[in-house]
């Protein structure tokens, strides 16, 4: 952990290791503990991908609202196939979250403070490894919807318990007037502390025959694969604008920070498990 950023660690304590009873009566491990333990390898992957530039993601306020947009089109796709299946079985209990935990539309309203009144969604415009993201969750949608809710459950969760510190380092970093650009980590009406535990007791609650256990756990894992290509996509567009402007000291500093911003949000989502 050495190798992220010195306040990243603190994320770590709001794991909980609880137990929950499984169909026949017996005592079984939680489902958000099984998803941080299958994914704990994985982390290693993600740690390293998290280098020195991470330091330089909260210093120009284009670049930012560049990068928070390649996870808009991921938050999308995630909440809008959640409410596409919210009376499956296993996601009606996230479901129910959705009013207050969907954040796409928040990170809209970010975006087109940071990148203008005009902005507007172009997934075209994207990455291959963000539209290819947006493709999979699809899929997953229609083929087995239940595998849905690692994709939820991770990428709310980094959210909600790595949130207030992003907003915190993104309203100094960049001068912000106050509440604005940092939409996307408020939540209202009630307290994280609040809000975080009831989210998790009521992914504990789900209800899982032991075959679908395990699809759910396998996918847990590619979230953060999905999260990582993500990642080497923006390092290697990040090393190719470096190249292209290293006579020119901003541009490289463009391209630190656009690098970092993109490996924050994520890296963010690789270490918050609980």
């Amino acid at each position: 952990m050495e190798a992220l950023c010195p306040y990243l660690w603190l994320f770590q304590k709001s794991n909980g290791s609880t137990r929950s009873h499984g169909e026949d009566g017996d005592d079984e491990e939680a489902l958000t503990t099984a998803m941080q333990k299958r994914t704990r390898a994985i982390h290693d992957i993600s740690d390293k991908l998290v280098n020195a530039k991470l330091l330089m993601a909260f210093s120009d306020r284009k670049a930012y609202g560049d990068a928070v947009s390649h996870f808009y089109y991921i938050f999308d796709a995630i909440e809008r196939q959640l409410a596409l299946n919210k009376h499956e079985n296993g996601l009606k209990e996230i479901a129910a979250f959705l009013s207050i935990m969907s954040r796409a539309e928040r990170m809209k309203r970010d975006l087109r403070y940071f990148l203008g009144a005009d902005w507007k969604s172009d997934i075209k415009s994207m990455p291959v490894s963000v539209r290819e993201y947006v493709a999979y969750i699809e899929e997953v949608s229609r083929e087995r919807p239940i595998c849905l809710l690692p994709y939820v459950y991770h990428n709310w969760m980094a959210i909600l318990a790595g949130g207030q510190i992003i907003r915190r380092l993104a309203t100094h970093g960049m001068s912000l007037p106050h509440g604005k650009g940092v939409s996307m980590f408020a939540f209202d009406g009630e307290t994280r502390a609040s809000l975080k535990r009831r989210f998790k007791d009521s992914v504990c609650s789900i209800k899982l025959d032991a075959e679908t256990r395990k699809q759910v756990l396998d996918e847990s894992t590619k979230v953060f694969v999905q999260n990582n290509s993500v990642i080497r996509m923006a390092r290697m567009r990040i090393s190719t604008l470096a190249q292209a402007k290293a006579i020119c000291k901003c541009g490289t500093m463009l391209a630190g920070v656009v690098a970092g911003t993109i490996i924050l949000i994520a890296g963010v989502a690789h270490i918050v498990i609980s």
